[in-house]
């Protein structure tokens, strides 16, 4: 499930889209069915994760006329020259970030004038919820290392000299499944409330039935678990 609404953003051909710290490949291969002739790069530390995108490329390969790739790499030292990018997708990464500012830097450097840079973070009250519920879920190996405010993202990351277009709230139906993992998490694996819920997300997931759709978008504006912003390198 897409973090972003990728059909907002209008690519020309050829431009190159990188996901950093991009997991198991989700927005690369969102985006290659959203964008006709682009150049995806996939860029993430984890080794498991990137050979699940490239067994998963397989698949989607034939959607798209460009290059796709997925490297190991460091938000802190992108691979790029200057001003080379015309889309970076960041999500639910900074909130695991020492230094999250040098990672805006860099990415404001990669980026082309007027390139688009979509962050997403954890939303503040039910990421707070979990920590309340759970000191485990925060201090877990590379866990979360802070709680963002909206309108500190939008501050923060405009200080480095982007221009903020807007944000929307995702995966409204999330919070409760997190929640619930937090409430039991000595026995999360086990617990049969957080199996039942699990299965519920699957089925939203795999089946995508539109009246679940519809419901969750009602609730994404209170109990998003994400929070997803549209930037632009001035």
């Amino acid at each position: 499930m897409l973090t972003f609404s990728l059909d907002k953003i209008a690519l020309k051909p050829h431009s190159k889209v990188l996901d950093v710290g991009c997991g198991e490949g989700r927005h690369i291969f969102g985006s290659l069915h959203e964008y006709v002739d682009v150049h995806c790069i996939g860029l993430d530390q984890d080794i498991p994760s990137l050979n699940k995108c490239k067994e998963g490329f397989e698949f989607f390969k034939e959607l798209n006329s460009g290059s796709t790739v997925f490297m190991q790499g460091s938000v802190y030292s992108l691979p790029f020259d200057d001003n080379t990018l015309d889309l970076v997708i960041c999500s639910e990464v900074l909130e695991h970030l020492e230094d999250y500012h040098a990672a805006i830097d860099e990415i404001y450097r990669v980026l082309k004038p007027e390139g688009k840079f979509l962050p997403s973070v954890p939303s503040y009250w039910p990421e707070k919820i979990c920590w309340s519920l759970s000191p485990n879920y925060q201090n877990m190996p590379g866990g979360h290392v802070r709680i963002f405010k909206k309108r500190q993202v939008i501050n923060e990351i405009s200080d480095h000299g982007f221009k903020y277009d807007y944000s929307e709230r995702f995966h409204g139906l999330h919070s409760a499944y997190w929640w619930l993992r937090c409430l039991f998490w000595s026995t999360q694996d086990s617990n049969y409330f957080v199996r039942i819920y699990k299965k519920f997300l699957e089925y939203h997931i795999l089946q995508s039935p539109a009246w679940l759709n519809y419901f969750e978008k009602i609730l994404n504006p209170i109990f998003g678990k994400s929070i997803a912003f549209y930037f632009e390198k001035k």
